[in-house]
């Protein structure tokens, strides 16, 4: 873990020490593979099913900062949340936090600037891509973590999306 990025961003205010028992980790895994699986609905529109796919993506960053003690404040942004997943000391984390964060602009785009639809639906498959490939990894992180998780967490379900 690079303890010092850590240690700056509490002392920014911007992280928190806080215990996390097991059910409110498996609380924001929950929402993570929830979000997944309503990504993939087919019917709904690619800015929506982006949306929720992002959301599963940093749900999940959630959970794993749970597990490691840390909460990021609300004020602090996405940014923080994929930035200490990256400083976890794990490459596999690392490489994760790294496709998450990407996704962080497209949304940001998505919401406050006019989308092309194609460009959209292509984000919508990279998204989806990193998570099917990053969800199971962050649950066995997890998992090893805090062995106890284990029958709490629910494998993410793949699906494939039709395209609206």
């Amino acid at each position: 873990m690079s303890q010092d990025d850590i240690d700056r961003l509490v002392g920014d205010r911007r992280l928190v020490h806080e215990s996390f028992d097991d059910h409110q980790v498996a609380g924001f895994w929950s929402k993570a593979a929830s979000a997944f699986a309503d990504a993939q609905v087919a019917g709904l529109s690619t800015d929506t099913a982006f949306q929720t796919a992002y959301r599963a993506c940093l749900q999940a960053t959630l959970a794993v900062l749970a597990t490691r003690g840390l909460r990021v404040k609300s004020t602090a942004g996405h940014f923080t949340a994929f930035y200490t997943l990256q400083k976890l000391g794990d490459e596999r984390l690392r490489t994760i936090a790294v496709q998450f964060d990407e996704l962080r602009t497209t949304r940001s785009e998505s919401v406050y600037e006019p989308t092309d639809d194609a460009d959209l639906e292509e984000q919508l498959r990279v998204a989806l891509a990193a998570l099917a490939a990053g969800l199971p990894v962050l649950r066995e992180w997890i998992t090893n973590a805090r062995p106890t998780l284990g029958t709490l967490l629910a494998t993410p379900s793949i699906v494939t999306r039709n395209s609206p």
